[in-house]
C-alpha cells in the first residue's frame, strides 16, 4: 500500500511539472575534443553535459569559430542572471552608449531564454511599439526598469560621458520585486514590453545555493571608434574579450573598435553561458580570452517577400537569428512580378494595385523600424527593387492614368504568346524602357526607398531580362523603327544599357549627397556594360563556374551566391517554369554550405594567388584608413557571400526550419573561412553546430535538427569513417 501511495505521489508531482524530476545518470569528461558520456558511478568528479560542452575543445561551443587566439578555461561557475551588471563604459559618443544598452538588453533577453521553463510564446522580437508602450507606463508600479541596477548605469552615461564605474550590488527592493509573482503565474497574452519578458522569467523565482547567490558578474565595455553607422567598406568588426574570475567576482572585459564588434563580443559571450540543469542556474566559463574578426566583410541572406508575404515580426525574428550567427547583411528582395507590397508615399498606386491585400503591405514606419532593428543587431538591410524584369504587379496602372504602358508582356496585356514564351515564370512582365514615365516613377520609388532604408548599398536587380518580350512588343518595334535600329540582340543590349543608365541616374538623384553602392546580378550584360568602379556584382552562377574568375580578373567586386551550394528554398519545390527548373537537382546540405569557399573556388579555377590553404592567406580585409595597393589581390575583390531564400514555396511558417542550421554553417564559412579539410578534422564542426542549433531553439528559433539527439547527448556516438581514422591516429590522452 505504501508503495502505491508513493507511486501516486510521484505521478501527481510529475503531472504538475509536466516531467519526471530524475537525477542524471551520466557524467561527462572532455577527451579528444569530445564530451565522453560515462556512468556517474564510475567517476569521482561529476560534470554535466552542458558544462563539458562549454569548455571542451579549443572553441567550446562558440559558433562561428573565432579567427584569432582563443583560450578557454576548463572550469565553469554558477551565477544568478540578476547578479550581472554593467560597471564600465568607455566611448566618446553618447549615442553609442544607447546602442550598447540595446545590445546588452538583447543579450540579457537571450540569457533568460536559456531557462527551459521560459514560455515559448514570449520569445518574440522587441519592437518599437513595445518600447513606446513601455515609456507610457514608465511611472507604473510594474515598471521593471527602475529595479535593474545596470539600467541606472546606462542612464548615468548622459552625466558621465567618458568612463564610469558602479560597484553597487543589487538592492533589497530589487530582490523583493523578484518574489512578488507566484512561480506558476504566466501572462494571458504576449508581453507589451521587454521588461515584461524578464518579469515572467523563471529565473525571478529561482532559489540558489549561497555560492551561486553571491557570485557577481561585471561587464566592462570600451569602444574606440565613435561611428554609429556600419560600412561594408570600412567598419572594423573585430573584438577582444577577456573573462577573469577571482573568488566570487567575475569581470568580462570587451574591447572593440566599433559598436558592431562589441555586439559580436556579446554574442560570443552568450555562447559561453548555458543553463545548468542540476543546479537550475546559469553557468559561465570561468576564465577565457578571445580575439576575433570576420574574414569576409559581407555575410548575407536574401529574402524574397514579393512572391509570398512575411510579417514584420517574422522578418525581425529572422534578423534576430542572423545576429546570433554574426551575419551582417539582410538583402530584402521586397517586390517581384507577383506583388508589390511596399507602400510608396510618392507613388501609392504601386501598393494599391500591387499588394496581395491591404494587410500585406510594408508601410514606411514598418520598414524604418526593421532597418533600425537590424542595425542595432549588426544586420544591415539592403533593399532591392528588381528591374527591368520581374515587374508586373503594381505597374499596370499607367495607361489608366494617362502615363502609357509602364510594363510590357504583363498578364493584363493582350498577347498571342503565353507567359512561358515571354518570361521565366508567371506572371511575366518587365518595364518598358522606351516610356519616359517609367523613369519618373522609378525616381519617385528610389527617393522613397532611400528615405525608408537609408542604405549604403542598393540592389538594382538586372536578372532574367527577356529579349523575346521586347521583340514582341509593338512599342519596342516602333521605337527601333523610328530610330532606324534593327531588332537584334545587339540593339536589345543597347536598349537595356540605356535603361540601366537612366535608372542609375535616378538612384543617384534620389541619394543626393549620400553615397550608395549599386549591386547588380551577374550576366553577360553586367560583364560587358557595367562600370566595375561603380557596381558590385552578385554572382548567380553555380560553384566553380569560370564566370567568377572572369569577373575577379577583370577587376569587379563580387558577392558570391552560388545557387547549387547556398540556396535554401529548393527542399520541396512544385513551382513552374524556368525558375523552378533552376533549382539544384539535390538539396544543399549544411556540408555544402560549409565547404563552399569563394577563395578555394578561384584557386581551383586557376587563380593560384587566391589560395586559402594557409591561415595567412585568409581574406581578412584591411582596416579603415589603410591604402590599397596598385594591383588589388583577389581577396580585396571578394566582398563575401549571400545565401538565398526565394519564396516560391516558403513563407513565415517554414522559413526558420529551412534556413537553420544550414545558415549557421554558411555563417562560419564567411566569418571564419575554415580550412578546406576542417570537415575531417578530429574536432569536426558538427559538434558545435549541434550545440548551436539547440541554443537557437532555446531562443525561439524553429531550426531543424541536424542529427538525432544522441549525437548531442553522446558526442562519441556519431562519427564517419574518416573521422574515426583521424581520431585513432591521435595519441591517447
Amino acid at each position: 500500500m505504501r508503495v502505491l501511495v508513493l507511486t501516486a505521489l510521484i505521478v501527481a508531482a510529475a503531472a504538475q511539472n509536466h516531467f519526471f524530476r530524475l537525477p542524471q545518470p551520466y557524467s561527462y569528461s572532455c577527451s579528444q575534443n569530445r564530451c565522453n558520456r560515462v556512468a556517474r558511478t564510475e567517476v569521482s568528479q561529476h560534470n554535466t553535459r552542458e558544462s563539458c560542452q562549454l569548455t571542451c575543445g579549443e572553441y567550446g561551443s562558440i559558433m562561428p569559430q573565432p579567427t584569432g587566439e582563443t583560450q578557454l578555461g576548463n572550469e565553469v561557475f554558477n551565477f544568478d542572471p540578476y547578479n550581472m551588471r554593467v560597471t564600465k563604459i568607455a566611448t566618446s559618443n553618447p549615442r553609442l552608449a544607447e546602442m550598447l544598452e540595446e545590445a546588452y538588453r538583447y543579450f540579457m533577453r537571450n540569457l533568460h531564454f536559456n531557462h527551459p521553463d521560459f514560455p515559448e510564446n514570449l520569445k518574440t522580437p522587441y519592437t518599437d511599439e513595445m518600447r513606446e508602450l513601455f515609456e507610457e507606463e514608465r511611472d507604473s508600479q510594474f515598471r521593471f526598469r527602475n529595479n535593474i541596477r545596470d539600467r541606472n548605469v546606462f542612464s548615468d552615461f548622459q552625466r558621465r560621458p567618458q568612463t564610469f564605474e558602479d560597484s553597487a550590488r543589487p538592492s533589497e527592493s530589487f530582490n523583493r520585486f523578484r518574489n512578488e509573482n507566484p512561480a506558476n503565474e504566466l501572462p494571458s497574452q504576449q508581453p507589451n514590453t521587454f521588461e515584461e519578458w524578464e518579469r515572467y522569467s523563471p529565473f525571478r523565482n529561482q532559489r540558489y545555493n549561497a555560492q551561486t547567490e553571491r557570485h557577481m558578474v561585471n561587464m566592462e565595455f570600451t569602444v574606440t571608434s565613435p561611428e554609429e553607422r556600419f560600412s561594408f567598406e570600412d567598419t572594423d568588426e573585430s573584438y577582444n574579450m577577456v573573462i577573469q574570475t577571482l573568488d566570487d567576482e567575475t569581470t568580462v572585459t570587451i574591447l572593440a573598435t566599433s559598436f558592431f564588434g562589441a555586439r559580436h563580443a556579446l554574442e560570443t559571450l552568450s555562447q559561453m553561458i548555458a543553463y545548468d540543469t542540476e543546479n537550475e542556474s546559469l553557468m559561465m566559463v570561468r576564465d577565457a580570452r578571445v580575439q576575433d574578426q570576420p574574414q569576409y566583410r559581407y555575410r548575407g541572406l536574401m529574402l524574397d517577400t514579393g512572391r509570398n508575404f512575411y510579417t514584420k515580426s517574422e522578418i525581425m525574428s529572422l534578423i534576430d537569428s542572423m545576429s546570433q550567427n554574426k551575419m551582417n547583411a539582410f538583402h530584402w528582395h521586397i517586390t517581384d512580378s507577383a506583388s508589390f507590397p511596399m507602400y510608396s508615399n510618392r507613388q501609392p498606386q504601386m501598393a494599391y494595385y500591387g499588394a496581395y491585400s491591404p494587410r500585406k503591405v510594408y508601410h514606411p514606419q514598418d520598414i524604418s523600424e526593421i532597418v533600425q532593428y537590424g542595425r542595432l543587431r549588426g544586420v544591415m538591410v539592403i533593399p532591392e527593387l528588381d528591374a527591368p524584369a520581374h515587374t508586373n504587379a503594381g505597374w499596370t496602372w499607367g495607361e489608366r492614368e494617362g502615363r502609357g504602358k509602364l510594363v510590357l508582356c504583363s498578364s493584363n496585356e493582350q498577347t498571342e504568346l503565353p507567359w512561358f514564351e515571354l518570361g521565366k515564370e508567371p506572371p511575366s512582365g518587365q518595364l518598358n524602357p522606351v516610356n519616359p514615365e517609367v523613369y519618373s516613377v522609378l525616381g519617385e520609388l528610389y527617393r522613397d526607398m532611400v528615405d525608408y532604408f537609408d542604405p549604403e548599398m542598393f540592389h538594382m536587380g538586372g536578372d532574367d531580362v527577356s529579349f523575346k518580350c521586347w521583340q514582341n512588343s509593338a512599342e519596342i518595334k516602333n521605337y527601333l523603327a523610328e530610330n532606324k535600329r534593327e531588332p537584334s540582340s545587339r540593339e536589345y543590349f543597347e536598349l537595356w544599357n540605356t535603361f540601366q543608365n537612366n535608372a542609375y541616374s535616378k538612384l543617384r538623384e534620389a541619394a543626393g549627397e549620400r553615397r550608395i553602392t549599386p549591386i547588380f546580378h551577374s550576366s553577360s550584360f553586367a560583364r560587358n556594360y557595367l562600370d566595375k568602379e561603380t557596381y558590385v556584382v552578385m554572382m548567380n552562377e553555380e560553384a566553380n563556374d569560370t564566370a567568377a574568375l572572369d569577373y575577379v580578373r577583370n577587376g569587379f567586386r563580387v558577392i558570391f551566391t552560388n545557387p547549387d551550394q547556398w540556396r535554401l528554398d529548393c527542399a520541396s519545390n512544385s513551382w513552374v517554369g524556368d525558375k523552378a527548373d533552376s533549382c539544384p537537382q539535390f538539396t544543399p546540405t549544411w556540408r555544402n554550405f560549409y565547404e563552399n569557399s569563394p577563395l578555394d573556388m578561384l584557386y581551383n579555377l586557376g587563380m593560384t594567388e587566391a589560395s586559402s590553404n594557409l591561415p595567412e592567406n585568409r581574406p581578412t580585409y584591411r582596416p579603415s584608413g589603410q591604402l590599397r595597393t596598385e594591383i588589388p589581390s583577389p581577396r580585396d575583390m571578394i566582398f563575401g557571400g549571400s545565401a538565398s531564400m526565394w519564396s516560391y514555396g516558403t513563407d513565415g511558417n517554414s522559413i526558420q526550419s529551412k534556413a537553420w542550421p544550414r545558415l549557421s554553417a554558411f555563417a562560419e564559412r564567411l566569418w571564419t573561412d575554415p580550412l578546406h579539410n576542417s570537415l575531417n578534422e578530429f574536432d569536426p564542426p558538427e559538434r558545435r553546430l549541434n550545440i548551436h542549433r539547440e541554443r537557437m531553439v532555446q531562443r525561439g528559433i524553429r531550426a531543424d535538427p541536424l542529427q538525432p539527439e544522441i549525437c548531442l547527448q553522446d558526442q562519441n556516438a556519431c562519427y564517419d569513417r574518416q573521422q574515426y581514422e583521424l581520431r585513432s591516429a591521435l595519441p591517447t590522452q
